[in-house]
C-alpha cells in the first residue's frame, strides 16, 4: 500500500473499532520506513462546534463531520484500510490554525 498523504481522510481500524482520521504528518515523514503517521480523529456528529472542532465542508469527504484537533492519533499503517479522499486546502488551513491554537504555537 502506498504511504498515506497529508490531507487524506482514511478509514482506520483499532481492535474491533473503526475510525475515520485525517493525516496531518508530512508526506516526507509518512514515506519513511517504519513511520507511524500522525492523524486527527474525525467525528460524524457534534452537537456544537467549539474552537477545537473543524467542520468539513461540502468539498471534503464526510461533509458535515468534524475534525477534532484534540484527538491526535499515531497510526499503524497496517490498520489504514481505505482512503476516502482529500480535504480541501481551506479545511487543511483551518485544521492547521486549530492545531496551532490548541498547542499554543505561533
Amino acid at each position: 500500500m502506498p504511504a498515506p498523504l497529508r490531507g487524506q481522510v482514511w478509514e482506520y481500524t483499532s481492535g474491533s473499532r473503526q475510525y475515520r482520521v485525517l493525516i496531518i504528518s508530512s508526506d516526507e515523514y509518512n514515506e519513511t520506513e517504519r513511520a507511524f503517521p500522525w492523524a486527527l480523529g474525525i467525528e460524524r456528529q457534534a452537537p456544537a462546534v467549539p474552537g477545537y472542532l473543524i467542520r468539513l465542508s461540502a468539498d471534503d469527504p464526510l461533509t458535515g463531520a468534524v475534525v477534532d484537533v484534540t484527538r491526535v492519533v499515531r497510526c499503524d499503517t497496517t490498520a489504514l484500510r481505505r482512503v476516502l479522499g482529500f480535504v480541501s486546502n481551506e479545511t487543511l488551513s483551518a485544521v492547521e490554525r486549530g492545531l496551532r491554537e490548541f498547542l499554543s504555537l505561533p
